[in-house]
Parts: structure tokens; C-alpha cells; sequence
């Protein structure tokens, strides 16, 4: 393929679908390249077939091939998707390895990590862009874009204070029972929480809402944590694949990007190598768009000359905590009712953290049960009948930290070889931060009947919550390893990351959404700047 007038977006993840979007969206001619790898075949029927009628006639079969906690699921340690480790399988192209204490890894499957988000849709605003050179403002218009191809649940409400609507939510989804318990507890101590630092709201996701149901929206099946049959849950390979069958792009699959060049024509080639072998692949195009998620952006700029052979990769750390409930819970935990998160709860004290900490919280379900069978066996083989009803009275925040606070992730990759290895550095920072974190909790809500468990949580290693970026950030006057805000790395001009991997910092709470926005600001930005 030879096409000067041909942008390539590397990989189909959240960045790369909104890349796509905003190119197609000026009429530009769109191939992207994808690794693209796909559910296991039998998780897939099983998938269809769920999908094809409503829960009450799914098969036994089916659910327990697709469950989370399915027997033979790979993938431990890692997310997974209908059973299946499909969202973090390698493709065979490098030779890859994390250290232990290293939680990223590269995804290869169409959609990306969107295949196992927690589908968050919350905006940055000035408080989560300090120190960056992109405005909250300058955002505006592209996450606007980008909520007209995503679903956007959510409702107005004190949330709004700190993050106000971007646009009007389709509409709100129905919570469990112990969800709106949750809510109305934390709206009885409103002026309590303002006092110590804490706005709060329903969650907003990007799940789909609407009437009927299955077809138009949520059914409340209470699956969310091991994918959505329907697809209701956002996935960029929706948004990629109804870009191909309109014919609007050339998504060009099992393909691994080994290296994007700069050539003296004024283009671009892009290198890649089949996965299934055969000989490489070069296609020329006239801008390039890294969206291949940050870690495999990050190995692609090392391997091109961009980065150095030994670069950082920032990490927004994750703290699961789970809260004791005091009072009364949902009549079963099984009632109807999504199992993403309930409420969003964010923490701005200086006496914490000069930057905000952002809490997820997600109330009972049965994964949550299987979950506290799995990471602690023979507490739950001692508490037996008792485990659900004590379950079913915890919250689990899942918080996340600025990456200002938190430890990082060193990317090798060794010149002339396809080895590439992580390795943890650490932040001395973090551990005091997390302590204080706890303590101001237990202070805070404590008194509301929603008592930390700090015995039981869990920091997962650097990359284990799967926000992470800033490899290349984003200057004003960007040296060798910083781009400017266009994302290109210097000495590139027409080579841009627009995942992170190009994020100055990695602000606590939602990253899919604003790194949408961002890949979809640089790509207008940039085309419209070739003046064609």
C-alpha cells in the first residue's frame, strides 16, 4: 500500500476508535493496524448465544463457560473477558516479560483494554490537569464528540459541583438495593463530607440505557464484571467495527507495529510483522496515530528510535479497599441491578495528598463472592454458609491515586532483539501517601457506619489497576523523550501518540475517557493543520 493521502491509527482500543472517529469525521481516508485478537471460539458461542435471548433462558453451560471464575480460564492476575485472558494475551511477535511486582502488559485484542474496564466516564477538569498544556476547555468539544458514539449513564446530582455534565446523560441506571442505601447514606452527611474534602455522586458509565430491553439497553443481568453479552458495555471494537462494515476504514488485523519511521518524502511507513508469520508488512501513510495503549505505544516509539531503550511509564496506583457496612443491606444482593460501580467518591485533602484521590465504590454481587473465595480460601472455608451474608454487608472502593503518588513502570527494550522486559521502580512516596489515605478515612466515614477494613486491603504492583501513561508527556518546549501537544516525540512531526503514553501525569480516577478526547483533539487538530 503506497497513499500519501492516508492516515494509519495504530491499534483499535478506546484512543485509536476516537482516533478513527475524528478522521473519518474530515473525511479522510483511515486504515488501521491492529493485532486484533479475539475471544476463544467456544466462549464466543456462548457469548451468542446468551446474547440471543434473556437471562432466564441462558443455558448453565453457557454461564459457567463465561463467568469470570470459568474453570480452565487463563489469565491469572489479569482481568478477564467472558472467562477468557483474551484482553492481555500476547500475539507471539516480542519477546515479552514483566518483572513479579509489574501488574501491565501489552493488550492485544480488538477494543483494547476497554474489554475489561470498569466503564467510568468522568471528564478532567482544571483540578486533574495541573500541570498539563491542555485546558479542561480545550477538551470540551472532543469529549462532546466522543459521548456521540459512546453510551453515557449517569444523572444530575452533587457530583456535579466538581465534575458537571458534558452533556445530558441518556439516562440513569437502576443500582441495587445496597447501592441506593449507599447513596442516601452518603447525601444524609452531605455538609459532613463537604467538611473533609469529599464530593460524591452516582457513578456514570458507559453502559447503554434504554427501552426494550435487551435490545436498546441494560437488562440487569448482573454479569457486568464478566462482560456484557449484549454489549452494552462500551467496547472500541463496537465503534471499530461499525466503522469497517460501513466502509469507512480499512481495519487491517493480525498485524504486530513493530516501528513507525519518518521518511525524507514527507510521510510515514509503518513497519509491522504478521502474527501468524509470514514476511513484514510496510505501509506508508501520511501521518501516523499511536493508539496502541501506553505500554505497547511506549515498546513501539523505543523500538523506532523515539525513546530511549530504558523508558518510564507512569502509574496511577490502585488501592482495593474494601468497607465494612453498618446497617441494612439489599434484600438478597441479588436483586436487579448493574454490578459496575455504584458511586463515585473523590477525596481532595492536603492533609492526604495534594492531589485528589478518586474512589469507585461497588456494592454485593456474586462476583464479589467468588472473588473473596478465590483471594482467601481458607478465611471463606472457615466461614462457609456465613461468607455470603458477610459479604453481602462490604463496600469495595476501588481508589486511585495521582501518579504523582504512586511507583512506576520501567520499559527496556534491548536494540536489535525483540526483547522487551518491565520493571518496577519504586516511589518512596506512595506508602506514606496510602497510609495517610486510610487514616483519613477511617476519621471520615468511619462515623457514617462505612468502616474501612485496612487489614484487607490490597495495592495491586505498578500497572496492576491498568491506568498508566506519560512515557512521552506532553511539553511546552519538549526535549529528546517529551512530545509537544500534538503528542509527537521528538524529533518526529508527523508521527503522534495519542493514547496516555503522551499524559504529562496520570490524574487519579478515569483514563479511558479523557484519553479518548485527547486522540480525538490531537487527530482534528493535526489534519486540519495539513490544510487539505
Amino acid at each position: 500500500m503506497s497513499d500519501r493521502d492516508t492516515y494509519a491509527v495504530v491499534g483499535a482500543g478506546p484512543a485509536g476508535a476516537a482516533a478513527a472517529k475524528a478522521l473519518v469525521a474530515l473525511g479522510r481516508k483511515v486504515v488501521v493496524l491492529d493485532a486484533g485478537l479475539t475471544l476463544e471460539p467456544a466462549r464466543e458461542l456462548a457469548r451468542r448465544r446468551m446474547a440471543a435471548t434473556l437471562p432466564q433462558s441462558w443455558s448453565q453451560a453457557d454461564v459457567a463457560l463465561t463467568r469470570y471464575s470459568a474453570h480452565g480460564a487463563r489469565g491469572a492476575g489479569y482481568k478477564r473477558l467472558f472467562g477468557d485472558d483474551v484482553a492481555f494475551r500476547d500475539d507471539g511477535v516480542l519477546d515479552f516479560s514483566a518483572a513479579p511486582a509489574v501488574g501491565a502488559h501489552p493488550s492485544y485484542a480488538i477494543g483494547g483494554l476497554s474489554n475489561v474496564w470498569g466503564a467510568g466516564v468522568l471528564p478532567y477538569v482544571e483540578r486533574d490537569l495541573e500541570g498539563w498544556l491542555v485546558s479542561a476547555n480545550e477538551l470540551r468539544d472532543a469529549y462532546e464528540a466522543v459521548l456521540e458514539f459512546i453510551p453515557y449513564a449517569g444523572e444530575e446530582d452533587e457530583l456535579s459541583a466538581r465534575y458537571p455534565l458534558v452533556v445530558k446523560p441518556d439516562g440513569p441506571l437502576l443500582r441495587s438495593d445496597a447501592g441506593e442505601a449507599l447513596l442516601a447514606r452518603l447525601r444524609r452527611h452531605r455538609h459532613l463530607l463537604k467538611g473533609a474534602g469529599y464530593d460524591f455522586g452516582a457513578s456514570r458509565l458507559a453502559i447503554r440505557v434504554g427501552h426494550p430491553a435487551p435490545a436498546r439497553g441494560c437488562v440487569y443481568c448482573a454479569h457486568c464484571l464478566d462482560g456484557c453479552p449484549y454489549g452494552h458495555i462500551y467496547n472500541a471494537a463496537q465503534t471499530i467495527e461499525q466503522l469497517r462494515h460501513e466502509g469507512l476504514i480499512d481495519y487491517r488485523p493480525g498485524l504486530h507495529v513493530d516501528r513507525v519511521l519518518e521518511d525524507d518524502g514527507g510521510g510515514v511507513t509503518i513497519e509491522a510483522t504478521p502474527i501468524g508469520g509470514g514476511q513484514g508488512v510496510h505501509v506508508r501513510a501520511s501521518r501516523a496515530f499511536l493508539a496502541a495503549g501506553a505500554v505497547s505505544s511506549t515498546i513501539i516509539m523505543q523500538r523506532s528510535g523515539l525513546l530511549p531503550d530504558r523508558a518510564e511509564i507512569l502509574d496511577s496506583q490502585t488501592l482495593y479497599l474494601p468497607f465494612g457496612w453498618i446497617g441494612r443491606v439489599g434484600r438478597t444482593g441479588r436483586e436487579p441491578g448493574h454490578t459496575l460501580a455504584q458511586a463515585f467518591l473523590v477525596l481532595d485533602d492536603p492533609e492526604v495528598s495534594s492531589r485528589p484521590v478518586h474512589i469507585s465504590l461497588y456494592t454485593y454481587n456474586d462476583g464479589l463472592n467468588e472473588r473473596a473465595r478465590a483471594s482467601h480460601p481458607r478465611l471463606s472455608s472457615l466461614l462457609g454458609p456465613f461468607l455470603d451474608g458477610i459479604t453481602r454487608h462490604l463496600v469495595i472502593g476501588i481508589c486511585f491515586f495521582h501518579s504523582d503518588d504512586s511507583h512506576r513502570i520501567l520499559s527496556e527494550s534491548r536494540p536489535g532483539t525483540s526483547k522487551v522486559s518491565l520493571e518496577p521502580v519504586h516511589n518512596p512516596a506512595t506508602g506514606v501517601v496510602l497510609d495517610r489515605f486510610k487514616r483519613a478515612l477511617a476519621r471520615s466515614l468511619g462515623p457514617l457506619g462505612l468502616i474501612p477494613l485496612s487489614p484487607l486491603a490490597e495495592a495491586p504492583s505498578p500497572g496492576g489497576g491498568y491506568h498508566y501513561g506519560g512515557s512521552v508527556p506532553m511539553r511546552t518546549r519538549p526535549r529528546a523523550g517529551q512530545s509537544d501537544t500534538l503528542g509527537r516525540p521528538v524529533p518526529a512531526r508527523r508521527i503522534h501518540a495519542v493514547d496516555s503514553s503522551c499524559f504529562p501525569s496520570v490524574p487519579g480516577g478515569t483514563v479511558t475517557f479523557p484519553s479518548m478526547a485527547n486522540a480525538y483533539r490531537i487527530a482534528t487538530t493535526a489534519v486540519l493543520g495539513d490544510g487539505a
